[in-house]
């Protein structure tokens, strides 16, 4: 009896020894493993939260180059702007330019300036003195011209700048064109500028008087001018 006592509390010795040996494999591989599997989900972690970074940094440095993309475009746009603006400009001089010298019709304001013969002719024998010559219908062009006018025209002929104005007896030859008188010679420009340059004292308007021609000038609120014909 003692000694299967002794049996029994031998077995309960090496029973529960071997328990604790199995308990403890279990709970120490069970460790490990948990431990392997939290280094492998940190490892996850932390490539991921470097590809994150990685993703912000070129986020941000595409948004950069998107950025300095729009800063270039809004300076293109401007440029392109200014050069708009600046052909524009240049094509409305060249309008000007080409109405001003007779490849376009030109219009505005301006003022008329009549010269007639003398219609009382005292001496037959000198009645070339009481008639407009050209030299008198030169003179009021170069006054005219030089007070600003835009252009000149003489009997609804245009006045260029290779214009020939010749004296045939009692008419004018404008490019081959004649006219009698009275000639009527118009002027595209400031109408109060144009009219006080013929009419400054012992100038244009007092020279063609003493010189027996009847004068008439006033002022025209639209005048048009054609172009020159080709």
């Amino acid at each position: 009896m003692k000694v299967r006592g002794k049996h029994t509390i031998l077995s309960l010795v090496l029973f529960s020894f071997g328990f604790l040996i199995a308990f403890s494999y279990q709970h120490t591989k069970s460790m490990i493993k948990d431990d392997h599997v939290s280094v492998q989900e940190w490892e996850k972690t932390f490539y991921y939260r470097q590809q994150l970074i990685q993703f912000e940094e070129n986020n941000h440095q595409l948004q950069q180059e998107i950025d300095q993309v729009r800063l270039d475009i809004l300076q293109l746009e401007s440029k392109m702007a200014d050069q708009v603006e600046a052909m524009s400009e240049s094509v409305d001089e060249k309008l000007e330019l080409q109405a001003l010298i007779g490849e376009l019709p030109i219009e505005g304001e301006g003022i008329y300036i009549s010269l007639k013969d003398q219609e009382f002719i005292p001496d037959q024998k000198n009645a070339d003195q009481y008639i407009v010559h050209d030299l008198h219908i030169q003179l009021v062009i170069n006054e005219l011209y030089s007070a600003g006018a835009e252009a000149l025209s003489i009997n609804g002929q245009r006045i260029f700048s290779d214009s020939h104005i010749v004296c045939i007896g009692p008419v004018i030859s404008i490019d081959g064109e004649e006219y009698p008188a009275p000639f009527k010679i118009e002027a595209i420009g400031d109408p109060e500028l144009l009219r006080e340059s013929l009419e400054l004292p012992n100038g244009v308007i007092d020279y063609l008087v003493n010189d027996q021609v009847e004068v008439e000038i006033g002022k025209v609120e639209q005048i048009t001018m054609n172009a020159r014909v080709s």
